[in-house]
């Protein structure tokens, strides 16, 4: 079972605005997400900050035909390992999926080739890897596990992702390997990204 999970809870600090909804070619962030995985996987979690950010999304997400559990922030305004946390909480297969909202280039064969690599069940986590040793936890795999780790650092305020990558098995993987175009990974995080698509 592959499962996703999509973190749309931040907001820009940069932009100002909820970048999920921000229209690119002619549609939302979010949807571009969403059309990607659409037909690959099982289940799809979406979490959101709040019940306002949920009401937001609502008229985005009406017309798709997709099966969406969408859930809120444990703890709100703690950043992208609470959304994780979160997301793994609610899914029902053994590992999930981390796509962030914000990057509408994901392909359908960097999703595949992740999840044939945490099939082998090896590793507590896959997470992609630059030359340059920097890593991208918002485009990784985790093991629902994960959770009872990922909370206990909470409790200990700990809040960086990295935090719970220090903490598992990990097999990392360069990120060419995955997406020869490293195009998966782009985030478009300013107005000025959007200008330069």
């Amino acid at each position: 079972m592959k499962s996703i999970i999509i973190l749309c809870g931040g907001r820009s600090r940069r932009m100002g605005k909820d970048k999920g909804s921000l229209v690119l070619n002619g549609k939302p962030m979010l949807m571009h997400v969403l059309d990607t995985i659409k037909g690959i996987v099982d289940e799809i979690v979406l979490v959101l900050r709040d019940q306002e950010q949920i009401d937001k999304y609502k008229p985005i997400l009406k017309d798709i035909d997709m099966s969406i559990k969408i859930v809120t922030d444990e703890t709100k305004d703690q950043g992208p390992l609470v959304g994780i946390l979160t997301g793994l909480s609610y899914i029902n297969s053994e590992y999930g999926q981390i796509l962030p909202c914000d990057s509408p280039f994901i392909s359908k064969p960097f999703i595949l080739k992740m999840f044939e690599i945490a099939e082998s069940k090896k590793f507590d986590a896959v997470v992609p890897i630059w030359d340059d040793g920097h890593i991208e936890p918002l485009h990784s795999i985790y093991k629902k596990d994960a959770v009872d780790i990922g909370r206990n650092l909470v409790k200990k305020e700990q809040y960086h992702v990295k935090s719970l990558i220090d903490n598992l098995n990990v097999k990392y993987v360069d990120v060419e390997e995955l997406d020869e175009s490293t195009m998966s990974f782009r985030n478009l995080n300013t107005i000025k990204d959007f200008e330069c698509i």
